[in-house]
């Protein structure tokens, strides 16, 4: 396998429909094609199937599309690396974080470091928590940041490669847009909430499991998930948009990043987060990201 057919076939992957990768890579669909014929000839397995006017990855597609992001991904940070020393920079921090600390927390602790040691390049990655773990067992970054949610019925699935570091217990709210029919007539039960449909990172998650939990034991149905992205700026925008609700961190909640958007102030959940710094375990930081998990640290405490 090469380089272009690997940087095609996540064209096709991303798109699936050849003629949309091909547009996006700049060349003829009878190009891609055959380029993607000779790329399954090589590896001699279907990597997909057409499937009305796109196509669909197979088993074999998906496993090659993970190890080929993770290739071209150091790929493009070594050639970055490269640019990085011509240009008289030689530090690099890497850094995957979930959405909640996207907001707030870095932008605060990289602009102040930033202004100080202007020469550091910074790289953030969003991610699940699965997909943070896989980062740092692959060394695709240096650290990782997220928070799960703590419970009397077992603590979120951690990794025994990393070393965590917890940084804060936080409570965690509904929230809605401020002019959301609750907030002008504050629920009287819980049965108050089911009339209204959920953003939720994704299906099956602990704040998922955690949340109809709490409905269950009321004696209502557990709530409707209409919208699942982990990305908090697309969750800001449908609250600010519907009477749809989710639940986030308290302390993510400022003026400045979530306008429009309030906690509902009611009894019946009662969920905390825990928030942590993870790494490799066994494995030494850079001094540049040493410096950040510092200020971090100091900065949750």
């Amino acid at each position: 396998m090469d380089l272009q057919q690997l940087r095609y076939f996540l064209a096709v992957a991303d798109s699936l429909n050849i003629s949309q990768a091909a547009e996006k890579l700049g060349v003829s669909q009878p190009a891609l094609s055959k380029t993607m014929a000779r790329l399954q000839q090589r590896v001699n397995v279907q990597l997909y199937v057409r499937k009305g006017r796109g196509v669909v990855l197979t088993d074999a597609g998906n496993a090659l599309r993970g190890r080929a992001e993770a290739i071209i991904y150091r790929i493009d940070e070594a050639e970055q690396l490269m640019t990085d020393m011509r240009a008289g920079r030689s530090d690099h921090v890497r850094i995957g974080a979930g959405p909640s600390f996207l907001t707030q927390l870095l932008p605060e602790v990289l602009s102040e470091l930033s202004a100080r040691q202007p020469d550091v390049r910074y790289t953030i990655r969003e991610g699940t928590i699965q997909t943070l773990y896989e980062w740092l067992k692959m060394r695709e970054i240096d650290f990782a940041l997220f928070g799960w949610v703590k419970s009397d019925y077992g603590r979120g699935e951690s990794d025994a490669a990393l070393t965590y570091h917890r940084l804060l217990v936080d409570e965690l709210v509904i929230v809605t847009r401020n002019d959301h029919p609750l907030q002008r007539n504050p629920p009287t039960s819980i049965a108050d909430l089911s009339r209204y449909n959920w953003v939720l990172p994704r299906m099956g998650t602990k704040l998922q499991t955690e949340l109809n939990r709490v409905f269950l034991l009321k004696g209502e149905e557990v709530p409707v998930v209409n919208v699942l992205t982990s990305s908090l700026y697309t969750t800001l925008a449908f609250l600010r948009r519907t009477d749809m609700m989710t639940i986030l961190a308290r302390s993510a909640l400022s003026e400045e990043d979530t306008a429009g958007i309030a906690a509902l102030e009611q009894p019946w959940l009662s969920l905390q987060r825990e928030a942590f710094l993870a790494t490799l375990k066994g494995m030494k930081l850079p001094p540049a990201a040493s410096t950040v998990t510092q200020k971090v640290r100091r900065m949750m405490a």
